[in-house]
């Protein structure tokens, strides 16, 4: 007979969710609100993918049976990252906060990956429905009907104020990643989400190798575990020769091309510069489209120096936001009223 954990806040949840969602406890003892992601294969995950696991599920070339993704955007008590529902969520923190936050949660907690978000969002566009958010001023900007509970407001220009935030999981089931109250809430809007494993360097494409991040190894700008990909797939050493880069000009190139910011509505806008082959990594992470998936979500990106990811968009961003939205514009310092983050934890004693 399987041996059942009786807690009563994780039975119930499991029990009322059917294993849609579970409760982990961190080192201090308190609980968070958690969505199983079960391991799969680009195949199982987009068109023309291969056999290949996901990297989400690869850590230090062990594969892992699943990850868990919080369920609701994460506040912060006493140090430490929580994904509880009907919280103000945390915001006006930098990159390195969120990680520290996540971290201190205890081994296996971590910033959700570039890898991880990936996985989610193939599932999304896998399942033919998009989700909503809070993305323009506390509703949906294309179902203005759609409304979460104000956590936070902002001058609206006009003498007046408006609302900007919104409470974890208060608006509906469209707000669900997978359109149901047993998904992620507020995957797309409400706040930008930080992103770890992955960066641009002067537009070079630096990657952690598989989900490396879910051991909270170093992500420092001069941290060893950054890598640079090369148009056949390998990851070798940043600023080798021929590695792949975004360009100002919204193109997937070798070279590199003038520094600078640009931006485009749509995710699927960006392509390959003539001649180069964009390898099957790049699908896999989400960091190029796929032909035939109509994405939701625009691109940012400055050229220059280090850039970090935030994903999702906030909640003024209107049609720009989406799952794919993914701006490489940030430098680590960077701070707003509509960026947070979500926390992941990995079981890295569970081999499968």
């Amino acid at each position: 007979m399987k041996s059942y954990n009786f807690d009563s806040l994780k039975f119930a949840t499991e029990g009322l969710t059917g294993f849609g969602c579970t409760v982990i406890q961190d080192n201090a003892n308190l609980p968070s609100f958690m969505i199983p992601i079960n391991k799969r294969t680009n195949a199982q995950l987009y068109e023309g993918g291969s056999q290949k696991t996901h990297s989400a599920f690869v850590v230090d070339d062990v594969e892992y049976k699943r990850f868990f993704m919080s369920k609701f955007l994460n506040c912060i008590i006493n140090g430490r990252a929580y994904s509880w529902p009907g919280m103000d969520p945390a915001a006006v923190i930098d990159y390195d906060a969120s990680h520290a936050a996540c971290n201190a949660k205890g081994a296996g907690f971590h910033l959700m990956s570039i890898p991880e978000r990936a996985v989610i969002n193939h599932l999304i566009y896998k399942s033919g429905f998009v989700p909503r958010g809070n993305t323009q001023y506390g509703k949906s900007h294309s179902h203005t009907y759609e409304a979460g509970e104000q956590t936070a407001d902002e001058n609206d220009g006009s003498g007046g104020r408006r609302t900007t935030r919104t409470a974890t999981g208060s608006g509906p089931a469209t707000w669900f990643h997978d359109g149901t109250r047993n998904g992620i809430a507020d995957w797309v809007g409400n706040v930008w989400k930080w992103g770890s494993g992955m960066r641009i360097k002067d537009g070079e494409i630096q990657v952690f190798v598989g989900n490396l991040a879910a051991k909270q190894v170093a992500h420092t700008d001069a941290s060893t575990y950054w890598k640079a990909i090369l148009p056949t797939g390998a990851l070798v050493e940043p600023g080798t020769a021929g590695t792949l880069k975004y360009t100002k000009d919204l193109k997937i190139a070798t070279a590199t091309g003038e520094a600078g910011t640009n931006s485009t509505s749509n995710f699927g806008s960006l392509a390959a510069a003539s001649g180069v082959t964009i390898p099957e990594i790049l699908y896999e992470l989400m960091l190029a489209p796929k032909s035939g998936v109509t994405y939701s979500g625009g691109f940012w990106i400055n050229t220059e120096g280090e850039r970090l990811p935030i994903v999702g968009a906030g909640f003024g961003h209107t049609s720009n936001s989406g799952p794919s939205a993914l701006s490489l514009a940030n430098v680590r310092s960077l701070v707003g009223t509509n960026i947070g983050f979500f926390s992941a934890f990995m079981e890295l004693e569970s081999v499968i």
